[in-house]
């Protein structure tokens, strides 16, 4: 599926196995990784659940930002990385894009939370916030 925003994209509608829970979850993650006077961090968005089979391009809008181009990862799930200059002026537009295509999809928005976690290594700690977006089939 392609986001609206880009005006000369298709739509590209999931198939969806009589077996495909009725439930998909969009997964924003924030990860900081502090090292010494650095701090590394990024940003990504991932699509769960069993329902999910299509690509998702949203395209990015000033200069430096790239498109976020979801596409299946190691563990099964469509996921985009989000550069710098995307995160820093275009991260809000992705969220009203992926909103707005998962209803012309035909997946009703249910509720929306927060989750973090931390770790503490030998070879240096993380935390990881999460924001997820769970959403319904329609009908």
């Amino acid at each position: 599926l392609v986001s609206r925003y880009n005006r000369t994209s298709n739509i590209k509608r999931p198939h969806q196995s009589p077996s495909a829970m009725p439930h998909i979850i969009v997964k924003k993650t924030f990860k900081i990784k502090p090292s010494g006077f650095q701090v590394a961090a990024e940003k990504s968005f991932s699509i769960h659940g069993s329902a999910v089979n299509a690509s998702i391009v949203i395209c990015g809008w000033s200069g430096g930002a790239k498109p976020l181009v979801f596409q299946p990862d190691r563990y099964g799930h469509y996921s985009a990385q989000m550069n710098h200059e995307y995160q820093k002026y275009h991260e809000e537009d992705a969220v009203c894009a992926i909103l707005d295509v998962m209803e012309i999809l035909g997946w009703t928005f249910r509720f929306q939370y927060d989750s973090e976690s931390s770790s503490a290594k030998v070879s240096g700690s993380s935390i990881t916030s999460r924001e997820l977006f769970i959403f319904s089939k329609m009908g």
